[in-house]
């Protein structure tokens, strides 16, 4: 599925982050994995001659060049076929630039973070690769805090949820779900969200009543027919003593909650989602739900894209 994997990395502690899931999905594929730092312009800062411009240059690449070797060195131990390289220019024309010249099928970095963490550069690169590459990428949350951090060490996989809204493009994730189950094994979640049924609010003591009619039935028993259908189509190459993916109807008053409360309760450590479903999508707005569930999620996201004849 993946044979050429980029890893972004900015200096920051919290781009390294995505080196163990890098690394994982690079031995498991059998991927070749580049390591890429980009020395941004700084129009800002007023060298008093070119030479000190060029010294400045010179010592940054130097600096980031050791850093990705030491790392490079470290993945290598593990098993790791890597390459690093320190490039310069405009970080994401750059990233583009470098996920064409190394035939990049699959980009892996650190997603938004909490506090410090927005003054590294990564945050806005995410958005921007997940908007105008033709790759998915896998986002991975930082850690802003160590007590945030899981007592397990390492990347796992036990659920891998894919969020599905009935639409062929929200489907484009499936490929990708079934190929990491493959490879990495657990159980996968399929899900569909419906509307919650209206809920009258508890008035003088009485209690909330919860009005589901015919209408919100449907839509239930839809989803479910939905869940069960896709499973057959995509899934009936599969062994007879495969296990088949566990199908969920939830309801939520939106599609983002109801995602992210199904990854909770799943216990998802993967989330597979299509950066469009219905209601379209274009490279300068990214779908709502997709966005609302990266910025939401604590477990990694995998954004695949659309099919590029959709473009």
């Amino acid at each position: 599925m993946y044979q050429s994997i980029l890893l972004p990395l900015d200096g920051s502690s919290f781009a390294e982050e995505a080196l163990p899931l890098g690394g994982l999905l690079a031995r498991v594929f059998d991927s070749d994995l580049h390591l890429v730092h980009v020395i941004r312009p700084i129009p800002e800062v007023d060298f008093q001659t070119p030479q000190d411009d060029l010294k400045w240059k010179e010592d940054l690449r130097e600096a980031a060049s050791g850093a990705l070797g030491e790392l490079s060195a470290e993945l290598r131990s593990q098993g790791v076929r890597v390459r690093a390289e320190v490039r310069e220019g405009h970080v994401v024309e750059t990233l583009l630039e470098t996920i064409r010249d190394r035939g990049a099928d699959l980009g892996v970095l650190t997603s938004h973070g909490a506090g410090g963490f927005r003054r590294w550069w990564l945050g806005s690169v995410a958005d921007a690769l997940i908007r105008r590459s033709h790759i998915p990428i896998l986002l991975v949350r930082p850690w802003d805090e160590t007590e945030d951090r899981p007592a397990e060490q390492g990347p796992r996989f036990r659920t891998i949820m894919v969020p599905l809204d009935g639409s062929p493009s929200a489907e484009l994730a499936l490929d990708h779900a079934r190929a990491l189950q493959r490879e990495l094994g657990g159980r996968l979640v399929l899900v569909r969200v419906v509307p919650s049924p209206l809920e009258v609010g508890s008035m003088y003591g009485i209690p909330s009543v919860r009005l589901e009619g015919a209408s919100h039935r449907e839509h239930r028993d839809g989803a479910a027919a939905y869940l069960d259908e896709l499973v057959e189509r995509w899934f009936e190459e599969e062994e007879e003593d495969a296990e088949r993916p566990e199908r969920r109807v939830v309801e939520a008053s939106g599609a983002a909650e109801g995602v992210l409360e199904a990854a909770r309760v799943t216990g998802a450590d993967l989330i597979v989602l299509a950066s469009r479903g219905r209601g379209g999508f274009s490279r300068t707005l990214l779908g709502s739900v997709a966005d609302k569930v990266i910025r939401g999620s604590a477990p990694p996201v995998l954004v695949v894209p659309p099919a590029e004849e959709d473009d």
